[in-house]
């Protein structure tokens, strides 16, 4: 077989978003590089602050330069799947070519609200893959990052002991949700995330707990009560470090609710959102 032959013979691939979940699908793919039947080309990222550095020899290039590549497919890794799919098919890159690395990539972003299991979301909030929600409603416009548990229930410390005996010693237990070690009281909680709330990583919010809208976890955080409107909260546990404006602005922007604005009104003033508070204030109030 040529040297032409065998390129032709393995998969290459573009990997869109040089991130966390770039880097771990590089790896996965690792094996199948080594036996000869992938090959990554090239990573792709809107980030022009990472463009022309490299991933494990793998160089991250723009969007707009893939067509220079010889590629069989793309692979989208960031959870944003139908926005980039949409950006990928503008500059001409087929459906058929395009791959989503998150198969539920619908539950982790959507522009419409949407529930599943015990979970509500609002329109444009947004999670990271490696986060667990347990029975929690989550508001409009949220971001929160990797590693997060929102909604953690914990076991019971009054009772005799936390340790599972039943599962060792009652055959008759084996559904893990009727544990009765678990804090029955919190598990039968809902933990509410209000709106344009910003969540960093590995946060742990406690069932029951409610967080105001436009607050901030810092990350690591263990949150065990509730967050204030406009509050920034970090530690653990997490305590409020400051509040993000003055008592007024933040009385305008819950009175704005900026978040109920329809995607057109949105569209309308989305520059508005990059002046100072008190001038949004003052256009919106």
């Amino acid at each position: 077989m040529t040297r032409a032959e065998q390129r032709r013979s393995r998969f290459r691939l573009i990997i869109f978003g040089a991130s966390d979940d770039g880097r771990a699908f590089l790896q996965q793919i690792k094996p199948l590089a080594l036996l000869g039947l992938a090959e990554v080309v090239a990573f792709a990222d809107n980030d022009t602050r990472i463009t022309g550095r490299d991933i494990g020899g793998v160089k991250i290039i723009l969007p707009n330069q893939i067509a220079k590549y010889d590629y069989d497919f793309v692979v989208v890794t960031p959870i944003f799947f139908s926005e980039i799919s949409i950006q990928l098919n503008d500059l001409g890159i087929g459906s058929d070519k395009i791959i989503e690395y998150h198969e539920g990539h619908e539950r982790n972003f959507g522009v419409d609200a949407r529930e599943f299991d015990d979970v509500k979301i609002g329109k444009y909030s947004y999670y990271k893959p490696g986060t667990k929600l347990l029975k929690c409603e989550i508001g409009k416009f949220c971001h929160i990052g990797d590693n997060c548990v929102i909604g953690l229930f914990g076991h019971d410390t009054s009772a005799v002991t936390t340790y599972p005996l039943k599962y060792h010693f009652d055959n008759s237990i084996t559904d893990a949700s009727h544990d009765p070690t678990a804090d029955s009281v919190r598990k039968s909680q809902e933990t509410v995330i209000k709106n344009d709330v910003y969540v960093g990583e590995g946060v742990i919010i406690f069932a029951g707990v409610t967080v105001g809208d436009g607050a901030v976890i810092g990350s690591r955080a263990v949150v065990t009560k509730d967050v204030p409107d406009y509050c920034v909260v970090a530690g653990i546990p997490a305590r409020v470090v400051r509040k993000r404006f003055s008592d007024e602005v933040i009385h305008d922007l819950l009175k704005i609710e900026w978040w109920n604005w329809t995607d057109e009104q949105l569209s309308m003033h989305v520059d508005d959102f990059e002046k100072g508070v008190e001038q949004f204030v003052a256009m919106h109030v």
